[in-house]
């Protein structure tokens, strides 16, 4: 997560770095947006640390971080069981847990000033976040949205896969 931070960072953080189409727009702010899951095997509380600490370091805040859960569904080989026909009553738990973590982390190092509401959201799904993220592109087209994918190999997989579509 570390040299995922400082990864972010450099290639964020210099504005020659920006396609020629973004600097054509006259492009007048950016929005660094952090996209997070990881499966609940994993701590947190390891990871988020070390990400915003070197992405702070490196002078890159992230302004927004939305927590979506994982889409891909995995069966396991041999698996006689079929996907169930209704989809089932989605439980954000554990992405509304990842967004305590992430706000206590700012408040913490006293980078939260404002309510929760405006530095994380939980989506229901991934669908539903990227939809979110491109109707405030649309709607915003003089700021450039710069979006860390991360947390999970799964969550990288489905964006490409949706942003494809």
């Amino acid at each position: 997560m570390e040299v995922c931070g400082k990864w972010f960072s450099h290639v964020t953080k210099d504005d020659t770095r920006l396609p020629s189409s973004l600097e054509q727009s006259h492009t007048s702010r950016s929005q660094k947006i952090l996209l997070f899951n990881c499966m609940s095997v994993r701590d947190p509380m390891r990871l988020l640390p070390c990400l915003l600490d070197a992405s702070t370091q490196n002078g890159v805040h992230f302004d927004l971080a939305l927590f979506v859960p994982n889409q891909s569904q995995h069966t396991k080989l041999g698996s006689n069981t079929s996907a169930p026909a209704e989809p089932e009553q989605i439980d954000l738990s554990w992405q509304l847990s990842l967004q305590t973590v992430w706000e206590k982390l700012l408040q913490d190092k006293g980078i939260n000033t404002t309510k929760s509401s405006d530095t994380s959201k939980v989506f229901d799904s991934l669908p539903v976040a990227i939809e979110w993220l491109r109707r405030n592109a649309r709607e915003n087209q003089s700021t450039s949205f710069q979006v860390l994918v991360t947390g999970s190999l799964h969550l990288v997989g489905d964006v490409l896969r949706i942003i494809k579509k």
